[in-house]
């Protein structure tokens, strides 16, 4: 009776451990995010499988489904684990009929190694894809559940033939979807805009005359507009236009690929200390953080949230590393770890990942925790640093 039980132990502990080749529930998601977005940008469809495993997997049968997986498709096709019995598989770049052929191909090789398995086919083609509610191909059939020859479903005891196609299964990624495959509490991001937009307009009334006296500042000491307007990448990289109070120089953009040299930044962010461009105002204005007070309307419109990772200049933006991007996850914010931080950010990936920190456990005791520490930046004057 112990040996058994300890040999229950093992086999769940083994279920439960996830193979460090397959992506997590939530990097698959993304990967299928982001291939949605590529294949309507290009008009070229792909196919979600995913396989259910039937009854209980020991140790020797997920190193048999996870060797399957890596040895029988391509090394572009993206591998998960949603749960401890689901898998998935992104087919890039592959229509239906590819499709089937996989799914037939995997059969044959569950089927061969005894796994007991059910696996369903998802397509998504741009040109001829249903709504997100329709399961049906883009020839007017079902999405198929395929059960292997020999494999009793919850113990039935009737088998179905290699090619017969069972009742449709409720996909647990819909790959049809605009939102993100990442599992965000509705009631969390309710109560995050709600903040918003009661802080917005706090800050907004109480800030105001402070702006308007920062306006007429600018308006003396240099001519042209006070109001600075720049492209933006915000949430899933939708361009947004950006609000700051003009602290430098009119068109100082167009000499920045001259300073570029002198930029103390590593990575695509373009900063340098002691900008020749920054006015006299501009300098006073960025010190206690003022020139960034027109933001509260970006964060009222919802191009932004008061916390949350701090938006790129597109072309910044664009050019990020692929595991950067997933920054973009969330709305953008006016504050985050970095700006009450520079100092720990010694590099650009450090900038980083303390965005993606934020990404993976924002609470809203945690941005209440933020606010609070940014309200001392420019009260020590440190908001140019």
């Amino acid at each position: 009776m112990l040996g058994a039980f300890f040999d229950l132990m093992n086999n769940m502990r083994w279920v439960n451990r996830r193979d460090p080749r397959l992506l997590t529930a939530r990097q698959f998601g993304r990967e299928v995010t982001r291939e949605r977005i590529r294949s309507t940008r290009r008009s070229i469809p792909f196919c979600l499988v995913t396989i259910d495993v039937l009854g209980r997997q020991d140790r020797t049968g997920a190193r048999a489904m996870v060797r399957v997986l890596h040895r029988h498709l391509r090394t572009t096709d993206q591998k998960g684990q949603l749960s401890a019995t689901r898998y998935a598989v992104l087919l890039v770049d592959t229509g239906e009929m590819g499709g089937r052929s996989v799914l037939d191909r995997l059969g044959q090789l569950m089927s061969r190694n005894g796994l007991a398995v059910a696996m369903n086919l998802r397509v998504h083609d741009p040109e001829g894809f249903g709504s997100a509610d329709d399961d049906r191909d883009n020839n007017g059939r079902r999405s198929e559940d395929f059960v292997p020859q020999g494999v009793n479903d919850n113990n039935r005891e009737e088998t179905q033939p290699l090619a017969a196609w069972s009742q449709v299964r409720d996909s647990e990624v819909e790959v049809t979807t605009e939102d993100p495959m990442v599992s965000l509490s509705v009631g969390t991001m309710a109560i995050k805009r709600a903040t918003d937009i009661v802080g917005a307009c706090a800050g907004l009334a109480i800030t105001s005359p402070l702006l308007l006296a920062s306006i007429v500042a600018i308006k003396l000491n240099s001519r042209g507009p006070a109001i600075f307007k720049q492209t933006r990448e915000g949430l899933r990289g939708k361009p947004f236009t950006i609000y700051k109070l003009r602290t430098m120089v009119v068109d100082a953009e167009k000499s920045q690929a001259e300073l570029r040299a002198k930029s103390h930044r590593d990575g695509p962010a373009f900063k340098i200390k002691n900008d020749p461009r920054v006015t006299y105002v501009g300098h006073v204005l960025r010190a206690f953080c003022i020139d960034e007070l027109p933001q509260l309307w970006n964060v009222l419109r919802g191009d932004m949230s008061l916390v949350g990772p701090r938006p790129l200049p597109w072309h910044e933006s664009r050019a990020c590393d692929r595991w950067h991007r997933r920054r973009l996850d969330l709305r953008p914010g006016l504050t985050c770890y970095w700006q009450v931080n520079k100092h720990q950010a010694t590099s650009f990936d450090e900038w980083m990942r303390m965005d993606l920190r934020y990404v993976d456990q924002f609470g809203l005791f945690e941005d209440l925790g933020l606010i609070a520490q940014t309200i001392m930046v420019p009260m020590t004057g440190r908001g140019s640093d």
